[in-house]
C-alpha cells in the first residue's frame, strides 16, 4: 500500500522493501499471508548492508483474518521490547498468528476475527520440573 506496488512473489516483496527503504525505514516486514504459501520478508539494514529473512508457513483456509495485521504488528512489538531480535520477534509473530487463526470461530458470514486468547483454551502443559517436597519442620 505504502509503495503502490503490487505483491504477487518474493522478488516483489523485495522491491517493496527496496522502496521502503528508500523511504526512510531502517526495516520493514512485508507480508503475503494472500500468496500461495503465507511468506513474509523481513529486510534490515546493519553494518553489512541489508541483510533480508524469508519466513514461510503453510496458509490457512480460513474467513477469520480480521485483525492479522494488527495482531501480528504488536506481537512483533511486544517480542522486539523482550529482548528479542527482529528474525526472532517476526518468526514468532507469525507463529501467533497461524495459530490465531487456525484456533479462530467463525463468526457470520464475512471476514471474522483471528483468535487472540486461543492459548487461554487450550489445555496446560505439564511442568517438564517436578514439583520440589514439602520439607517437614
Amino acid at each position: 500500500m505504502l509503495t503502490g506496488l503490487n505483491i504477487a512473489d518474493t522478488e516483489q516483496m523485495r522491491a517493496a522493501a527496496r522502496a521502503l527503504h528508500q523511504m526512510g525505514a531502517p526495516a520493514v516486514v512485508v507480508t503475503g499471508g494472500d500468496l500461495e504459501r503465507a511468506t513474509d520478508l523481513l529486510s534490515f539494514t546493519s553494518k553489512q548492508g541489508v541483510e533480508q529473512e524469508i519466513f514461510k508457513s503453510d496458509r490457512q483456509r480460513s474467513k477469520s483474518t480480521h485483525g492479522t495485521g494488527c495482531a501480528f504488528a504488536t506481537a512483533m512489538a511486544c517480542h522486539l521490547a523482550q529482548g528479542r531480535g527482529l528474525p526472532e520477534a517476526v518468526l514468532l509473530a507469525k507463529a501467533y498468528i497461524t495459530a490465531a487463526i487456525a484456533n479462530a470461530h467463525p463468526l457470520g458470514h464475512g471476514v471474522g476475527p483471528v483468535h487472540h486468547l486461543y492459548r487461554m483454551y487450550q489445555q496446560r502443559r505439564k511442568s517438564a520440573m517436578p514439583a520440589e517436597p514439602e520439607t517437614a519442620h
